[in-house]
């Protein structure tokens, strides 16, 4: 469910994409996808949301046979493509952080919207946060840093968060 993260991994660079064409000419950046996991022997199913027809047809031609990605264009997802989707900050939400932050910040979810606007360039849930729940309200004091299980420079992320938003 959900192989091509609403559209977002079929949004690379225009660079990987011309690799990916050079590699597979005619093949969408989401087939890429499909075929990678019609080659896992376990999936039996993939679910695809798809909003226009365009995709429907993509998604048939992709389905119509029974080809998989090659050993050498699983490596150049793995080397290429998939270390530029992953600049994400591996927080897992446990909210150690929370307890003793002394301006109440929402710490898991900040670096969750962090990750999202590193991931696609925006995040929609950031113009729901009031102005004391942003960021640049973090006075980097590391009383979450203590205490977070993933070692996390929580301070760092939030500083580059607020220098995010405030270039926007």
């Amino acid at each position: 469910m959900e192989p091509v993260r609403g559209g977002r991994l079929a949004a690379l660079s225009g660079e990987l994409e011309a690799q990916m064409q050079e590699q597979r000419p005619g093949d969408s950046v989401a087939s890429w996808a499909f075929r990678f996991l019609k080659g896992l022997p376990d999936v039996k199913v993939v679910l695809s949301g798809m909003t226009y027809p365009n995709q429907l047809e993509d998604n048939l031609k992709t389905f119509a046979d029974d080809s998989t990605l090659t050993e050498s264009q699983q490596q150049f997802l793995f080397d290429s493509v998939v270390p530029t989707l992953l600049d994400a900050v591996p927080c897992t939400a446990c909210r150690y952080c929370c307890e003793g932050c002394p301006k109440g910040l929402d710490i898991p979810a900040l670096i969750s919207i962090y990750n999202e606007m590193n991931f696609s360039g925006r995040s929609f849930r950031l113009n729901g946060l009031k102005e004391k729940e942003l960021p640049k309200n973090c006075v980097g004091c590391g009383k979450c840093m203590k205490v977070c299980p993933q070692g996390i420079n929580i301070p760092d992320v939030l500083k580059k968060m607020a220098e995010k938003i405030a270039a926007q």
